[in-house]
Formats: structure tokens, sequence, C-alpha cells
């Protein structure tokens, strides 16, 4: 039964429906125990208010991952002292205890640090990816576990559902638009025990309904960005200054210099536009940057040398624990917007952390250091870091 304290319970009978397919949905006794991963977005805020409405014992955690300088403006960020206080605010709307904690050096060392190392390896690094693997799925889920938490729920818009055999598996969101299940690839068996993902089932709109329905302080705040640590900035511009900046040439296939750019951290794989190219004519082809390598040079070509045929995987995990079989036909995504393509498994090393794919669809600007996820239908299998793409001149 709800109780009627709770500020946002002003239609019993509707509160009633949405408690019961809540709970219908989360697979856990009456008087469990839920802590909810409260980011201070609308999302993480609708989760609790959610898991308070269906009757569960609910208690936030707020993970504090760096500093803000009080001049400096952070526009759809996350995690951030504010976002605190925001996640704050809303526990205290519904009556919960919050929690934060300080996560700033395992924050830098995590996932500051190798974003940049990635980017000074001539990579292109994804480190959303990092921040779920060792922040929110790691230390965030065993810091619930020690407050008495049965599982912890987030605000990302996935599924988990058992199978046939009654092995939890990871699914796509029901909202393509919103889908976050690529991010969340290297979640392992023990972990998706402990987790529950309530958003999956339902779109922007109607979360943030329950949100104003709610009364949450939250409701009407901007998304956060993909790398909430930059503040607003480009990647490129944030690491001016944190990483050694140096111009290096331009190469084509044949060796020939053409041109210059401003530094690896200021070029993409695919990239067309920004490069002082020099030696065009009117005529000329596009050119595009199909590989990067360490000693600063950048190699370009025309479109069709971007079209990937074979990717490696490398640090490899599998959400069941067991990387797929030899000649798989399975689909890999190697950008959250991107469009999966169909591939083929062609060598897996004994221990299931190096992958090799066939790439059977078209697949353009692989970059090394992204993430390469497999999916089997709307199923997240698993998924490792791009070590190779046979975009450009080597694979």
């Amino acid at each position: 039964m709800l109780p009627q304290s709770l500020p946002f319970v002003e239609n019993p009978r509707e509160s009633a429906r949405n408690a019961a397919a809540i709970f219908a949905g989360m697979n856990l006794p009456i008087g469990a125990t839920v802590a909810v991963a409260m980011s201070g977005g609308v999302d993480s805020s609708a989760v609790a208010a959610l898991m308070v409405e269906a009757g569960y014992r609910v208690f936030g955690l707020t993970a504090r991952l760096y500093d803000v300088a009080q001049t400096e403006r952070r526009p759809g960020s996350c995690c951030a002292p504010d976002d605190a206080r925001d996640a704050r605010n809303v526990a205290h709307h519904l009556g919960i205890r919050h929690y934060v904690l300080d996560e700033r050096q395992a924050f830098l060392r995590e996932v500051v640090q190798p974003f940049i190392d990635s980017w000074r390896q001539a990579q292109t690094p994804n480190p959303c990816v990092n921040c779920n693997r060792s922040l929110k799925f790691d230390k965030l889920l065993h810091t619930a576990l020690a407050l008495g938490a049965d599982v912890l729920a987030t605000g990302h818009y996935a599924r988990l559902l058992a199978d046939d055999a009654g092995q939890m598996t990871l699914r796509r969101a029901r909202d393509p638009a919103k889908d976050q299940a690529y991010f969340l690839y290297p979640l392992v068996p023990a972990t998706v025990q402990k987790l529950r993902f309530p958003l999956g089932d339902m779109t922007k709109p109607q979360v943030r309904a329950h949100a104003e329905r709610f009364g949450l302080p939250t409701a009407h705040k901007k998304e956060s960005m993909d790398v909430c640590f930059v503040g607003g900035q480009r990647p490129q511009d944030w690491l001016q200054g944190r990483m050694p900046i140096e111009a290096g040439k331009v190469i084509d296939e044949q060796g020939h210099s053409v041109g210059e750019h401003a530094g690896l951290h200021s070029v993409t794989i695919g990239q067309r536009h920004g490069l002082k190219i020099t030696s065009k004519t009117p005529d000329s082809a596009p050119l595009y940057v199909i590989e990067k390598r360490q000693d600063g040079t950048v190699i370009v070509g025309e479109r069709h040398r971007l079209r990937v045929q074979k990717l490696v995987l490398a640090d490899c995990t599998w959400i069941s624990g067991r990387p797929p079989q030899y000649c798989a036909q399975l689909q890999v995504q190697v950008r959250h917007r991107g469009q999966p393509a169909r591939i083929e498994v062609v060598d897996c090393t004994a221990d299931g952390r190096t992958l090799t794919l066939v790439v059977r669809d078209e697949l353009y600007a692989a970059a090394r250091g992204q993430a390469g996820v497999l999916f089997d239908g709307d199923r997240v299998l698993g998924g490792g870091t791009i070590s190779a793409a046979n975009a450009g001149a080597t694979l």
C-alpha cells in the first residue's frame, strides 16, 4: 500500500496502476531495498520516484566525479557539484535517504586520464564506457550492496530480460532515440543480476510526464552531454593544455606530403574538412582521414578506403560470460548512434578477450579506441575496444 504522505500522490488510483506495472517489471519481493544511482538528471530522479511509488525501501546514491570552477559554465553536464545538489533536493522531496560518494580521484584516474592517453596514442576513446564499467557498475554497486540494497536501479534506457534458461540478458530500449545499451556492454553476469533499468520500456516524454506528476525539481532539466567533464566544449578544445599538442604531416597513401594538421587531438577517422591540404586541384577527389599514427602522421585517401571489411576487438567482455561461437552471424555497432552492421566471427582467442570479425555490410570510418559492441537482434552480447580496422593502410 502506498504511503499517503507522499507529496505526489494526488490520484491514488493512477498511482496504484503505475506502482503495479513497475513492481511487475522489477522482479523483487515486497519490502526489498532499492538503491538508485541519482545523477541529478530527470531520468534517475524519475526512477527514484517510481521506486518509492512502487512501495520499495529506497535510498539514493550520487557520485561526485569532478570539480567545476566558479567561472566555468557547464550546460547539460552531469555528476558535478550542482548535480549532487539537485539529486539531494529530489531525495528530500521524496523523503528518502541520500548519500554522496566522492569519486573525483577515481574518475580522474580511471576515466579522464585514459581519455587523454587514448588521444595521445592516436585513438578515438569512449569515456562513457569506462565510467559505466569502473564507477557506476563497480564502485557504486558495491556501495549500494554494502548499505543494504538488494539491487541498484539506474536511469539508463535499456532492458534486462530473462531468457528461456532464466539467465538475465541485456536488450535495447523500446525507444530507439534514447537507447543506451551500446554503453552498457561491459556488464558481467554477477553485475547484471543486481541491476534494474526501470525506464527501458518508456519514452523520454513518458519519463518527463512522470517527473512532472511527481513534482520533481528536475522535471524540466536539460539533457546531459555524452562527455560530461568537457563542460560544453568540443573534446578537441578541452584537450588543449592537457596533452602535448604538436602539428604534423598529412600524407597520401603513396607517402607524399599533401598538407599538415594542428595535432592528433584535432583529427578523427573519416574527417574531410579542417585539414590544410596544399596539393589539391579543382578536379581532385575529396580526401578523408583514413589513418592516424602515434608519430603524428595522418594519412588521407578517398572515401572508399574508409570502408571496413575486418575488425579486431580487444579487452572483450561478455554479458553471458561466454564469447560468441566461431562463424556466428551477428551485428556490430561502433558508435552510439551508428547503424549495426552484419558480421561473422572468424577468430577468437581461448580466453575470449580478442575477437576478429569480418564485416558483411557497409561500415565506414571505424577507429581504434572506439567500442565495438556485438548484438544478436536487440540483445547485447558484449564487445570490446577496436584495436585494428582495415580503414587505411594497416590492419
